[in-house]
């Protein structure tokens, strides 16, 4: 099986055909690489499990910029709030849950430019071994906010307006 180039997060992934998502657009096999670690995550258990879950869906959805559909521009804006909150503010992934549930119902911008590579993929998380995943999955998030640095004041902007101020009590 050969291999292409996710047009989303750049991964190189198996070239194969099959679904995608409805508007976070990708390569089918990026998708298939990401529902594999779907798979995984639902064998993660109490609240670090939930944290790494809500990693692998940030990550995930921030590395898939390529639809100027309004559902897209959202996503990318919501899970970036996300990532936001969690690395720079450690609030935990069981209160994220709650919380993107309130941001998705609001306008947001496209952001642009987005990142024209990412450094790690889905790809590298679905190399390493499920024992390694927790930590790998970590440091794709992390990854991923660095590599959209050039929009973090306005996500964090975003955010603080969000939370009105409740950053504090996380």
């Amino acid at each position: 099986m050969g291999e292409v180039r996710c047009f989303g997060c750049g991964a190189a992934v198996p070239d194969v055909a099959g679904p995608v998502h409805a508007y976070m657009l990708s390569a089918p096999g990026c998708w298939a690489l990401y529902g594999s670690l779907l798979a995984w995550r639902s064998s993660l258990a109490g609240a670090p499990g939930i944290g790494t879950s809500q990693y692998l869906i940030d990550t995930y959805a921030v590395q898939h910029p390529t639809n100027r559909d309004r559902r897209n521009r959202q996503s990318v804006a919501v899970h970036l709030m996300s990532l936001c909150a969690a690395l720079e503010h450690d609030i935990p992934g069981t209160r994220l849950r709650h919380l993107i549930g309130e941001w998705t119902h609001r306008e947001h911008p496209l952001l642009l430019p987005s990142p024209p590579s990412f450094a790690l993929t889905v790809a590298g998380v679905a190399a390493d071994p499920p024992e390694a995943r927790p930590e790998a999955v970590l440091t794709w998030a992390g990854s991923a906010w660095a590599d959209w640095s050039a929009h973090h004041e306005r996500v964090r902007g975003w955010l603080s307006d969000a939370l009105s101020g409740a950053l504090g009590s996380a």
